[in-house]
């Protein structure tokens, strides 16, 4: 049999930054170790995003490529067709004497962590860490992380800090005095940027009060803003839990009238108060539990209600969960999504021992993409819920280093953050006369 050999057709490939059509040689397209700059967009734009920017630093030529607005529109453009990196934020944690964020899922999304394969460490920008000074996570939003350095009542000391670029903005020092601050964070952003965000203090007073005192930084103009707003009863906050943010409005659990909405984009003057569930236990938002038992946060656009009921069932500490969806934002209406008694709960064998010992768990997040799944934490151990199979599973035990860890996890102030496709990038503070 003879064999006839037929040219192979040339092939005209796109170049993703430009537009233009290239027409690739038959040999080898590496010449002398040159490697063309379609080639280098096409492997870069299919990395992990800490990837990318690392390899930043491989020379002006590849910093050039991925600093390119077009690179980063390809790289928005195919990472959206995929799930977002996510992981649980605890707060402060300290790793052989060095402050560090402890991350509980995700081991690889920011920085390896050599002593256990289910934790990955943020550390703090070198800016924020003078020695011997203590900061601690207070909001995340847009990928971006709100720390704070407290100074006393007098002032406060805040920074935004993005982790994949290392970027660090400081905000200017406050000058309210407040006993307890809850603080919120609220961003817009559009193509990548940072267009606007607010910074909100609020002042937990111990005891009801008619008169609601915030401070609130923005970002247009560079300052912090004192506000106070008057209400027609008497308002105390959940102070344990964190402000939920919602359709450019924070959102704080109250005790005895349910959730106090402020929107410090355009309603400054004025806050709304949503009625919880009717069903709720209320011993879980009572002055001796101060919330510890419930959660409230946003899930797929709508807000959710927790509860792990304090009511004890022999020999548990507590009697079930229940989880409640806000239906209709405007009207205040809740649907119970599920409910579960303790005996039909599935535990995990490693978590027996703990519910025995009478231990809470406390609610922690929900999963970004599964609305059947929750996260608490039971002790030092962060767990799984699924409402589907009513299963408890352990997910991160730090008992292997827990010679190492100093603390544990604050679970009620915990943070779901998510990632961008693209880091959003954070404009310089500029005051306006």
């Amino acid at each position: 049999m003879d064999f006839v050999f037929i040219p192979q057709r040339k092939q005209l490939f796109e170049n993703p930054i430009c537009g233009k059509l290239v027409k690739p040689k038959l040999e080898m397209f590496i010449n002398n170790g040159y490697l063309p700059d379609w080639f280098l967009i096409e492997v870069l734009s299919r990395l992990p995003l800490k990837c990318v920017f690392r390899y930043k630093c491989v020379s002006k030529r590849w910093r050039f490529l991925i600093s390119s607005p077009s690179f980063a529109s390809l790289y928005i453009s195919r990472a959206s067709l995929l799930p977002q990196p996510w992981t649980i934020l605890t707060n402060t944690l300290y790793v052989k004497g060095v402050n560090y964020l402890v991350q509980s899922f995700l081991p690889d999304l920011f920085v390896d962590n050599m002593l256990h394969t289910r934790f990955s460490t943020i550390p703090f920008p070198y800016i924020v860490r003078p020695e011997g000074k203590q900061y601690k996570i207070v909001a995340v939003s847009d990928g971006l992380v709100l720390y704070v350095r407290d100074m006393g009542v007098e002032v406060s000391d805040y920074h935004i800090y993005n982790a994949i670029t290392g970027h660090c903005v400081a905000l200017p020092r406050t000058s309210t005095r407040f006993g307890y601050v809850s603080t919120g964070f609220l961003t817009k952003s559009e193509g990548g940027s940072l267009t606007s965000y607010k910074v909100v203090r609020f002042d937990c007073q111990f005891g009801e009060s008619y008169m609601l005192k915030f401070e609130v930084f923005s970002s247009e103009t560079g300052r912090w803003r004192k506000v106070v707003v008057h209400m027609d009863r008497a308002i105390e906050i959940v102070w344990l839990r964190r402000p939920v943010a919602l359709n450019g409005k924070l959102h704080w659990i109250v005790r005895r009238h349910g959730i106090l909405a402020f929107d410090p984009f355009s309603n400054i003057n004025q806050c709304r108060v949503i009625g919880l569930p009717a069903d709720i236990d209320e011993q879980c938002i009572d002055a001796r539990n101060n919330g510890i038992p419930v959660l409230l946060d946003v899930h797929q656009g709508r807000l959710r209600y927790t509860e792990v009921s304090v009511k004890p069932v022999y020999p548990f500490g507590f009697s079930g969960f229940s989880v409640w969806v806000l239906d209709e934002y405007d009207s205040s209406s809740w649907i119970l999504q599920h409910r579960v008694k303790i005996r039909d709960i599935s535990f995990e064998d490693c978590l027996i021992s703990k519910a025995l010992n009478g231990i809470i768990p406390t609610p922690i997040a929900f999963h970004p993409l599964d609305a059947n799944v929750f996260y608490l934490g039971f002790g030092d151990t962060v767990v799984s819920y699924d409402m589907k199979t009513l299963k408890l599973n352990a997910l991160v035990d730090p008992a292997g280093i827990r010679s190492s860890l100093k603390g544990t996890p604050c679970w009620s102030s915990a943070f779901v953050l998510t990632l961008p496709p693209w880091p959003i990038s954070l404009p310089s503070i500029r005051k306006k006369k």
